[in-house]
């Protein structure tokens, strides 16, 4: 619509311009256009042109305008009135139009923010879940290997204590050798339990942040440091994690990890260090007092 009534307000300048070229007159409606035309530009040289040019014909339809006054001006307000309806129309249906486009927009944004949420969540309760039934059936292989090795080393001291009251310096020498065999199963149950547990908690804690967005670039078991043995070593894109697994965590645990982080800031200087303490039993206090030094706990 808008560009029709510029096209037809521009042939009518055209043709009002041809008009005074070649010396006729100019209608009520024709001079009503001219005036409009030089009050819409800024140049006062071109209204002066303009007036000087318009005031002859002016003055020529003067006695016209006078006696069709009433005619012209009722002209002029219904062309306005047009003018005015259509103008408003357009307006209004162009508010209409982005009215509603900004609704469907936001409607749109509104859904797929909402669906990018239940997905999160619903992945979120998936990982908590298998986390927590791994979590339990580990600790419940644990407590059955260390309950049935306790019953076998209680069954092993009775038949121990009967042979020894029965035969005095055989039972002896048998027992201390038979108590050296049995502290190397004990060691060797430790040191399989220490392992086991190990692993467990060094690859989950590698699930967790990979499926937080973090690509591994690293991983070094039994990690040397100049204080010590650090369990495991996880270098990331994004930083890199000290971890420490303790089936039983104490607080001076808690010191150790934060020394051994000191030396392998040396060596990764300009990376974050980030220490992880990891294990089944890390008490409230251990918890807290790790959480105060930044430590991270992963059970």
């Amino acid at each position: 619509m808008e560009d029709e009534i510029a096209k037809w307000f521009s042939e009518s300048i055209l043709k009002i311009v041809e008009k005074l070229k070649s010396g006729q007159e100019l209608t009520n409606t024709e001079i009503y256009i001219a005036l409009t035309y030089i009050y819409s530009q800024s140049f006062e040289k071109k209204i002066e042109e303009l007036e000087r040019s318009l005031r002859d014909e002016i003055r020529k339809t003067r006695e016209e305008l006078l006696t069709n006054d009433d005619k012209i001006k009722k002209e002029l307000l219904e062309n306005d009135d047009k003018i005015k309806r259509e103008i408003i129309e357009y307006v209004d249906k162009s508010k209409k139009e982005l009215l509603e486009n900004d609704e469907r927009v936001k409607k749109e944004i509104i859904e797929y923010v909402n669906g990018v949420k239940k997905e999160l969540l619903e992945n979120d309760e998936r990982i908590k879940k298998e986390l927590l039934e791994n979590d339990e059936r580990i600790k419940k292989e644990i407590i059955e290997y260390v309950d049935k090795s306790k019953k076998e080393l209680l069954e092993n001291d009775e038949r121990i204590k009967k042979e020894l009251l029965e035969n005095d310096e055989r039972v002896k020498s048998e027992l201390e050798a038979k108590i050296d065999e049995v502290k190397g199963e004990v060691a060797a149950l430790r040191s399989d339990l220490g392992v086991l547990t190990e692993s467990f908690f060094v690859s989950n804690f590698l699930g967790s942040i990979k499926e937080g967005g973090e690509r591994v670039v690293s991983v070094y078991r039994h990690y040397e440091t100049s204080v010590g043995e650090v369990d495991a070593l996880v270098e990331t894109d994004r930083a890199v994690y000290v971890i420490e697994v303790k089936f039983r965590a104490e607080i001076k645990d808690v010191d150790d990890l934060l020394t051994k982080v000191k030396d392998v800031e040396k060596e990764y200087q300009g990376k974050r260090i980030i220490p992880v303490l990891a294990g089944p039993k890390i008490s409230k206090a251990v918890r807290g007092y790790a959480k105060g030094l930044n430590v991270i706990i992963y059970q």
